[in-house]
């Protein structure tokens, strides 16, 4: 794996160095179709279309020594003394500090985790939205730490197939730890939130479902949230042709989810839609244009158009998936709009109290969870599957100090929380025809063995599997443990 450097920012691939023609038509990319610059109407960051007028200012300044778009040009723009211009892990990061962090030395603030779209960068949300403004303006009580990391070119909410990004990997086992260890943060999931426009939306849902634990709130800004969708998928590889077409070729078509046909889990195992009911303790907020443009757009590029109302369609979903999931969530559907960065605007001004309200309160049990993983951590349980399973979901309802039910395949290795009594005997039932009795270890955790049937051999959503799904309605087996405190 290759690093090379493009107007400062560390991107990665397989060529030794980007082309110039690379390095070029990148920087023509952000001056001509990056969205919201400057608050104007603008170009969307994660869409394919050649530009077709020149972007207005409001005003004008006094005349710049920098050449637009150079490194020093864009950090003069993305200057603010409240942001904090950082490497985690060679990845640039930009950290938005609250307007008195430096005087009020002894008090700690929630953090918000903003994700930018494909072909963005850490400056996006200061250069192209009223973040600054809109933060500046918020009174002390609603004042957090806004954290915004380069999330590379193609944002995907996971590790690509083919390594060369660990997205999820950095944000989760990185980038939190860093934050919280270098910043005044309250550093519990309970003062967390995630949120982001178009593919940074479809990160901050996944991560949060993949890891409800750390994350209070989740805020999607016409959001990419099922890239399974067969619009997805098209968009996806449209996407990586284009990269490919800038930089040489850098991008295989499946090295970010994989073969959609061949190993759909790849993908759906990271789709909002799907991951759903990881979602109940969770607030979620879900925003989103139509496609129709306003009356003060004019006449659009038309893949912006498309590019809406295909996360629009998205976003109603997302929506029904939550709904049918049992989860709360608040929707704001736009009668008119195109996908553009701006759009985050509006999102951002009604998911920030609705953030605040969610930090801080009570998080509840029991849970429900869902992983296509072959070991999976939720509120300090853990879910491990042998090998020999073919990729498939297991579906976790209720787990508690009380027991939980499991749905899959195969034999699942499931450790509880820390929620017994040091060496504490616990009564077990649902493992076997008879109640067996487990020891607490010294951290007052139990593990067990639960078999639901023979490990399948074909991975879930395949042409195959579901044939043999529809054929046996008793394909996923059920089971339900229950705990009890033995008598002392």
């Amino acid at each position: 794996m290759s690093v090379w450097k493009d107007t400062g920012r560390i991107l990665v691939g397989r060529t030794a160095a980007m082309t110039p023609r690379c390095t070029a038509v990148l920087r023509i990319f952000h001056m001509h179709w990056m969205p919201g610059y400057r608050g104007e109407t603008s170009r969307d960051p994660g869409v394919r279309v050649p530009p077709t007028r020149t972007r207005a200012r409001r005003r004008l300044e006094a005349p710049h020594a920098l050449e637009e778009y150079t490194a020093a040009e864009r950090s003069a723009e993305a200057a603010d003394p409240r942001i904090e211009h950082i490497f985690v892990a060679g990845i640039h990061v930009n950290v938005l500090l609250p307007p008195r962090y430096h005087q009020e030395h002894g008090r700690r603030y929630p953090v918000l985790y903003l994700f930018h779209g494909a072909f963005s960068d850490e400056d996006s949300f200061s250069t192209q939205t009223n973040l600054l403004s809109f933060t500046a303006s918020q009174p002390e009580h609603l004042q957090a730490i806004v954290v915004m990391p380069d999330g590379s070119r193609l944002p995907a909410g996971r590790d690509w197939v083919d390594g060369a990004h660990p997205q999820e990997t950095f944000v989760i086992k990185t980038l939190l730890p860093y934050i919280d260890a270098h910043y005044r943060t309250l550093d519990d999931g309970g003062h967390r939130a995630g949120a982001g426009f178009s593919g940074g939306a479809m990160n901050a849902a996944v991560y949060a479902a993949r890891h409800p634990e750390l994350f209070a709130a989740v805020g999607s800004f016409s959001g990419f949230l099922d890239p399974y969708d067969p619009t997805g998928i098209d968009i996806v590889q449209e996407f990586v042709s284009y990269d490919d077409d800038l930089c040489g070729g850098t991008i295989a078509p499946y090295d970010i989810w994989g073969d959609p046909d061949v190993h759909p889990m790849g993908w759906i195992g990271h789709d909002p839609v799907y991951l759903a009911r990881s979602l109940h303790d969770i607030s979620v907020y879900i925003s989103s244009a139509n496609g129709v443009p306003c009356d003060d757009q004019g006449d659009p590029d038309p893949f912006l158009v498309f590019a809406e109302s295909a996360v629009y369609a998205m976003s109603l979903s997302f929506d029904q998936a939550l709904t049918e999931a049992g989860v709360a969530h608040t929707t704001r559907f736009r009668r008119c709009g195109i996908h553009q960065f701006s759009n985050s605007n509006q999102g951002l001004a009604e998911f920030w109290p609705q953030m605040f309200e969610a930090f801080g309160r009570r998080r509840l049990h029991p849970f429900d969870y869902r992983t296509g993983d072959a070991s999976a951590s939720a509120w300090d349980w853990s879910f491990d599957v042998p090998a020999g399973r073919a990729p498939e979901f297991l579906d976790i309802t209720g787990a508690s100090a009380h027991g939980l039910s499991l749905t899959g395949s195969g034999t699942v290795r499931v450790t509880t929380a820390p929620l017994f009594g040091k060496r504490e005997p616990v009564v077990v039932s649902g493992l076997g025809d008879q109640p067996i009795t487990l020891h607490a270890d010294d951290a007052g955790r139990i593990f067990f063995d639960v078999t639901l049937e023979a490990p399948h051999a074909l991975e879930e959503y395949t042409a195959a599997e579901r044939s043999a799904e529809a054929a046996d309605p008793r394909y996923f087996a059920t089971r339900s443990v229950v705990f009890s405190r033995s008598p002392r």
